[in-house]
């Protein structure tokens, strides 16, 4: 397992990972003497039925990075099982859309807001979703944006990306900063979120 280990620093992999990858091997030996093709199926059937598919893929990384590690040191490179990898198992990925919240919650949202007088969050939420901006570029918007309607930030590689604000939400917004005294500059709470 030292030479492993020692492999693995060769590598340059992480402190973290040598740990992992050292305490999958572990497991492995622990239940199976030898490195066969057999063994190894075994044991990615056994992980299938024990764990979740990152541990899983993360124990069979190990067992792969083992096998290249064996092959690399093995004299007689006939007898090497590195030849055979184990597949890992496919992640089903959720859908990106699980996460979005639906245009009904999103006026409930806002409204509530409104409500309860919270006009700070009410224009962070509504800014947010209006225009599509990131939190990072909220932060950018100063009351003259408001009155031409639109935004340019500066983005990777120099580019300019342009934020157009609805007529209402410019409406809306001028008379809010209008009420806390804010003629220019960033809007300040926004600024400080």
């Amino acid at each position: 397992m030292e030479e492993f280990q020692n492999y693995m620093k060769k590598k340059n992999l992480s402190e973290n990972t040598i740990i992992a990858y050292s305490a999958a091997m572990h497991q492995f030996f622990i239940l199976y003497k030898e490195v066969t093709p057999e063994n190894l199926k075994a044991y990615r059937s056994f992980l299938i039925s024990r764990y979740r598919p990152a541990t899983i893929n993360q124990r069979i990384h190990a067992v792969n990075h083992h096998l290249l590690f064996l092959d690399e040191t093995a004299r007689d490179k006939v007898s090497s099982p590195a030849p055979f990898r184990l597949r890992s198992i496919k992640i089903p990925r959720g859908s990106f859309q699980d996460s979005i919240i639906s245009n009904e919650d999103c006026a409930l949202l806002e409204q509530r807001l409104k409500d309860e007088h919270q006009e700070f969050w009410y224009f962070a939420v509504r800014f947010l979703v209006t225009t599509g901006a990131r939190v990072s570029e909220l932060t950018q918007i100063k009351v003259e944006h408001l009155t031409c309607g639109y935004l340019d930030l500066y983005s990777k590689g120099g580019k300019i990306r342009r934020i157009y604000i609805t007529d209402s939400l410019c409406l809306e917004a001028m008379d809010w900063c209008r009420r806390r005294g804010q003629t220019s500059g960033f809007l300040d709470e926004i600024v400080t979120w």
